[in-house]
């Protein structure tokens, strides 16, 4: 997947709120938005070396977009609200997964029971359901999420979970927005009611996938490169 527009490097030096952080760029000091409503204190640090995407349009209240962060030597993509369906969306278009390419429609944002899902695959004799999940956090190689409470995060795996026991098929996708994971875990010390819902959506049957990808900001990519396993226990003292 490319990453679109122009990239400037710069320097993190607050978060303002949930969408906004304070940034340096060629010393000066810029508004920009954050596309993830995550805490990310691990990835914005004071002094944090970050990229940002440079926008023209006049409509913005921001000039500049967060987009990449530096950690321990490698760039991690903190966009996800866009970066983890998009590169999901081309996989599978291009039909990376086996398990996959037996459907021959592919349609994004469908909404099925109270829940509108990222993705719903077609064929003649069968409905395949996916919510796609980005994981920035990762601690000792291992991957979690989320890494701030989602109610709404919850509710989608009970309805997938409801998906499944009616007869159609239905995943949980995790992206892990940067390389240096092994495994993908719930986080339960976030959030308790999100870790037992993917336990129960696992046990109704619901596919768990996780998928590790390699951001690269020189060539301007972030593509997926192996797929690892989900851990349903946690084992972090």
């Amino acid at each position: 997947m490319r990453i679109e527009g122009e990239l400037v490097e710069a320097r993190f030096i607050k978060r303002l709120n949930r969408f906004v952080a304070v940034v340096e760029v060629d010393g000066m000091q810029e508004l920009a938005h954050v596309p993830n409503t995550g805490r990310l204190k691990e990835l914005l640090e004071e002094g944090a070396v970050v990229m940002v995407r440079k926008y023209d349009r006049t409509d913005r209240k921001t000039r500049f977009g967060l987009i990449l962060a530096r950690k321990n030597g490698i760039w991690v993509s903190i966009d996800s609200a866009n970066a983890p369906n998009r590169i999901m969306h081309e996989a599978l278009v291009q039909g990376r997964f086996d398990k996959f390419r037996g459907y021959s429609e592919i349609r994004r944002e469908v909404t099925v029971l109270n829940s509108r899902f990222d993705f719903g695959l077609f064929s003649e004799d069968k409905e395949y359901y996916i919510e796609v999940k980005g994981v920035t956090l990762v601690e000792d190689r291992q991957g979690f999420f989320p890494d701030a409470p989602t109610q709404r995060g919850t509710r989608h795996l009970e309805e997938l979970a409801k998906i499944r026991l009616g007869g159609k098929g239905a995943g949980v996708a995790f992206v892990v927005q940067r390389e240096d994971a092994d495994v993908v875990r719930p986080n339960d010390r976030t959030d308790k009611d999100f870790a037992n819902a993917l336990k129960v959506a696992a046990e109704a049957g619901v596919d768990l996938m996780a998928y590790v990808c390699k951001v690269d900001a020189d060539q301007r990519r972030m593509d997926i490169i192996r797929e690892i396993p989900v851990i349903l226990e946690n084992d972090r003292d």
